[in-house]
């Protein structure tokens, strides 16, 4: 978890704290997949890079039209994406560039996240609105945009199933749209308010994570801790 006091807090074998030299507000982390390394995206454009993960690139000198809004690392931990919130995708190292939102819909609301398949020949670009577009070999299961009932929704999260046959996006009211047949476990917002920051899928369920540091676990998925109650507000999850 990246919290408002500029550390990257590891939960876990081991419970870390890494401090961060930020020149502007972080925006997004992505872990490696060998945990042992993350990507900081701040709102420049700017990455930094910690433990495995390689420094390739970044925007921060693209005369850019829209704000950064999430990166992603790929499978291979030698190469990322970054996107702006207008669903453009930048590419940096073995990412495979596969067009982003502007090259397919130009109604698009505000994208929030960018998130790879497991091999990182496709990718999901979920918009603000809950709008899921897929690129690559990711394939698409279904947006919370066709839901009848799902109104004014502000997604925060997206998530695939580590199978890879659905994918869940979480509301920052707390609810989770579930799509490709995934079990129902149900949403933090069956219990009241709920401040959401991001999603993590495992392959026994997912967490949820509030603007507090909250954990709210679902399916058999262990809550390895967290930092509520220490008065932190979390940035970013992964």
């Amino acid at each position: 978890m990246l919290t408002s006091d500029m550390r990257l807090r590891s939960y876990g074998a081991s419970n870390e704290i890494f401090d961060l030299r930020l020149e502007s507000e972080p925006v997004a982390i992505s872990s490696t997949k060998d945990g042992q390394g993350c990507l900081v995206l701040d709102s420049r454009g700017r990455v930094q890079a910690h433990g495995t993960a390689r420094l390739l690139g970044d925007i921060s000198n693209l005369n850019l039209q829209a704000v950064p809004v999430d990166i992603a690392a790929s499978p291979s931990g030698v190469g990322y994406w970054i996107i702006d919130s207008d669903g453009s995708v930048f590419s940096f190292g073995n990412a495979a560039f596969l067009e982003g939102v502007p090259q397919v819909s130009q109604n698009a609301e505000t994208a929030v996240s960018i998130h790879p398949t497991s091999i990182g020949d496709g990718y999901w670009i979920a918009d603000k609105s809950g709008g899921v577009y897929s690129f690559g070999s990711a394939p698409f299961f279904g947006a919370v945009t066709a839901v009848p009932q799902a109104t004014k929704v502000e997604i925060v999260g997206f998530a695939s199933d580590p199978t890879e046959c659905g994918y869940r996006l979480l509301s920052k009211a707390g609810t989770i749209f579930s799509f490709g047949g995934l079990p129902e476990y149900g949403s933090p917002s069956d219990f009241g308010e709920f401040d959401s920051v991001g999603l993590i899928a495992s392959p026994d369920g997912f967490l949820c994570v509030d603007r507090r540091g909250a954990v709210t676990v679902y399916g058999s998925t262990p809550n390895l801790g967290s930092p509520v109650g220490q008065g932190l507000s979390v940035i970013a999850v992964t």
